[in-house]
């Protein structure tokens, strides 16, 4: 697997999953107000991992939806939550999960949601 290719999975697992789980200061416990509509995760970590591809104009909005939904859907229904935060964590420290036995299982779905896209180096907001 070329280093682009590696980085690119990197930039689309982090993009999946950045911003889901985010630590606030606060300095007593407060309950958090009830939405005003139900919360679906699955959805929010789609529109933002496309929206942070159309950013670092790796691809255009239509094809970023589409790899994000896929790729995401992927996660969801193949790996149990351990194996994704490790996956994410690797990623997320510049390291390439594929050792990972959980990675290899998932990698040719994965690139079946990249299949027939061309994309375009990361590049910064």
């Amino acid at each position: 697997m070329s280093l682009f290719s590696k980085q690119l999975i990197a930039a689309v697992l982090l993009a999946a999953s950045s911003g889901v789980v985010q630590a606030s200061p606060v300095s007593k416990p407060t309950r958090p107000a009830a939405p005003s509509q139900p919360v679906d995760i699955q959805t929010m970590m789609i529109q933002r991992c496309a929206s942070e591809m159309t950013a670092m104009k790796i691809t255009d909005a239509t094809t970023a939806q589409k790899v994000c939904k896929c790729t995401i859907t992927v996660q969801a229904n193949n790996l149990k939550v351990g194996e994704f935060w490790k996956i994410q964590s690797m990623a997320m420290n510049g390291q390439n999960p594929e050792s990972l036995p959980a990675f290899t299982r998932v990698k040719p779905q994965l690139e079946q949601c990249r299949a027939g896209v061309k994309f375009n180096a990361p590049s910064a907001p």
